[in-house]
């Protein structure tokens, strides 16, 4: 084969414009197979150990495999010898090779690197052999820093006698190469620093050339048939770098067998050597083997996993598991619960009885031989002050207060500049704060989120698709660490509807979650409160119960729950059902008025949103226009015409 055409098949976007020429619908990796009827992406290129790009499709029925040549011929219904003859190099002309122009060439290393200094206004601070399989030095890569801030790199290769800033010719070898002697296990890191930062704590560890951008540069062959391990940094171009060598890694014959860890301590943008300088009080040898228990841990990488396609486990493969409970047949861990409740009720207060219990693993008043299981809290709390509430209460309480942290807000550091402010937690963009926290506090047991709408971020509570996007994560964190999450919430205004419709917001919040109580007020006894179950997916049919705050007798002035010893078998629907009073013409107001300044509270809304939204809610359209009229809520009308739009605001 020519020189030519063998540069084509080492040429991987050759091979992905010959695919979009057959027809195949290419989106990122995703390549559905232009040669049957490819309705999932069922396609993958990949380089083999001789550094050919090849295009394999995964489907049963297809199974095509080729490279560039063969994707034309089969495209074009061709010979392959004819695709092979067009693609023939021409000879070169004498005035062709007179015009080439040789690179320039430097007598030292140490002199190509002054020159780049002048070129990037940079200084040189660093340099990295390559060495190929026989052990010579084929290449070095500089690191330059540049003068107004950053980094950039420069290739060098010996010509000769002489250095020539560059790639040398052909597939590059990996970092560290000569470390792979008699070792079945590497670690694939992502730049030079981080491979000597990783073989320093005794890991065997390569990197290649050029960062996460440019895998396609790199000779794999040799890590063919071994258990690779990749360390990404934490960014974007990390995961697609893990993923793209971990598809070239797995098309390899013998395939590596691959896992990709991501260490859980990184912040966007770190890399190993900041989880080594985290860990820097640890011996070497300690810090290497958390990582390698971690790649233990680890599942293997299937290629298959990347293409779109259906998720499935064979339900032979998983082990039973009982239900383990917070509070039995109430509450369980590992799972989202939700407490809705008018205002006032005493929701708050309940939960932290939950979580006196919890510090203390103390007893539940309906199962008093069942102790609480005993472990740590963390608390969520939008509402309540910790001085001049939260301890109040807890002591009143009787819990051990050692056990129980408040995630009090989220630290933001600027990696720029380093500066440090602090952010209200939200669970569309900081739960991995909040895992960090489960972590650090250890056994926690209990999680209070009170209440959960003030939590949400820029989530519209509204929107079914959104609220499920949000809690799916919160629901696997609890799975994960076998926490007991609590979302506190308040109920809207559909006072004539069945129960579960009561929280508000969307039918989602109800959806996400195994178990809701709802808590409401004794239409008979005002000072009594019902605790009861709106739904429990998990358990057999429960009684609710009833509680009164009482004053502690300890702590006066400070309220404690009290529980009363009989079961109430009234149901949610029956006390939350309207009486002859109307409880639109004693409540509705209030809460209209506390609903639209929620509502308006980060700025103006579009009208008509406001009246869909309080719809939603159970507010009636005379009772917002009231509410509105009692806040002096502003109309502005902004543009003219048929394009106004009409907007309510909050007076300043």
């Amino acid at each position: 084969m020519s020189a030519r055409g063998a540069a084509m098949k080492r040429d991987k976007k050759m091979l992905l414009d010959a695919l979009r020429q057959a027809g195949a619908e290419i989106k990122g990796s995703s390549i559905k197979c232009p040669f049957h009827k490819d309705r999932t992406p069922s396609g993958s290129v990949y380089q083999d150990s001789e550094g050919v790009w090849r295009f394999k499709c995964h489907a049963a029925s297809c199974g095509f495999c080729g490279d560039v040549f063969d994707v034309q011929s089969r495209a074009s219904n061709r010979p392959l010898k004819g695709i092979l003859q067009e693609n023939r190099e021409p000879p070169k002309s004498k005035a062709a090779v007179k015009s080439s122009k040789p690179q320039k060439a430097y007598s030292t290393i140490e002199q190509a690197a002054r020159a780049v200094e002048k070129q990037v206004a940079g200084r040189y601070v660093a340099k990295w052999p390559y060495q190929n399989q026989d052990g010579g030095e084929c290449f070095w890569m500089l690191r330059f820093d540049l003068t107004k801030g950053g980094k950039t790199y420069r290739p060098i290769h010996r010509n000769g006698n002489r250095y020539v800033l560059g790639d040398p010719p052909g597939l590059l070898p990996l970092y560290g190469l000569l470390n792979l002697n008699g070792q079945d296990r590497v670690y694939l890191v992502e730049g030079e620093k981080c491979a000597d930062a990783a073989r320093f704590i005794g890991l065997t560890a390569v990197t290649s050339a050029h960062g996460a951008e440019s895998p396609d540069k790199s000779d794999w062959s040799v890590l063919a048939g071994r258990e690779v391990v990749i360390l990404p940094d934490a960014d974007d171009a990390g995961n697609r770098y893990a993923t793209g060598v971990a598809r070239i890694l797995t098309a390899q014959s013998p395939p590596a067998k691959v896992k990709i860890i991501r260490l859980p301590d990184l912040t966007d943008g770190q890399d190993i050597v900041d989880h080594i300088e985290r860990l820097d009080s640890r011996e070497s040898e300690d810090i290497a083997r958390g990582i390698e228990e971690m790649a233990e841990r680890a599942e293997v990488f299937d290629p298959m996993d990347f293409i779109d396609g259906p998720v499935l486990i064979c339900v032979a493969d998983v082990k039973s598991e009982p239900i383990d409970w917070l509070w039995p047949q109430r509450i369980a861990l590992g799972k989202l619960t939700i407490i809705a409740g008018d205002p006032g009720l005493g929701k708050s207060l309940l939960t932290l009885y939950l979580a006196a219990r919890v510090s203390r693993g103390g007893k539940w008043p309906d199962n008093p031989d069942v102790p609480a299981a005993c472990g740590n809290v963390v608390l969520l709390s939008a509402e309540d002050d910790v001085a001049d509430t939260i301890r109040p209460r807890l002591d009143a309480a009787e819990a051990d207060v050692s056990k129980i942290v408040v995630l009090q807000a989220v630290r933001k550091v600027d990696p720029h500049t380093d500066s440090i402010h602090e952010e209200m937690f939200s669970l569309d963009r900081d739960l991995p704060a909040l895992e960090e926290a489960i972590k650090r506090t250890g056994n926690v047991k209990l999680l209070v989120v009170d209440p959960i709408t003030a939590y949400l971020g820029k989530t519209d509570s509204h929107k079914n698709a959104d609220i499920r996007s949000l809690l799916a994560p919160l629901s696997n964190l609890a799975a994960r660490y076998k926490v007991a999450a609590v979302a506190v919430s308040h109920l809207n205004k559909n006072a004539g509807n069945s129960s579960i419709y009561r929280t508000m917001g969307s039918l989602a919040f109800v959806a996400a979650a195994r178990a809701v109580w709802v808590v409401t007020q004794d239409k008979d006894n005002p000072a009594r409160r019902l605790f009861l179950p709106v739904k429990n997916n998990i358990a057999k049919d429960s009684f609710g119960l009833a509680y009164s705050v009482m004053d502690s007798q300890s702590y006066p002035g400070i309220g404690i729950v009290a529980w009363e010893p009989d079961p109430v078998t009234i149901t949610a629907d029956q006390a939350l059902a309207l009486d002859s009073t109307d409880m639109d013409e004693r409540n509705a107001m209030k809460e209209a008025v506390s609903w639209l300044t929620e509502t308006l509270s980060s700025g103006k809304v579009l009208s008509n949103d406001v009246y869909n939204w309080a719809k939603e809610a159970g507010i009636a359209r005379r009772t917002l226009e009231r509410a509105k009229q009692r806040l002096n809520i502003q109309s502005i009308r902004e543009g003219s015409g048929q394009g106004s739009k009409c907007y309510w605001n909050l007076p300043s």
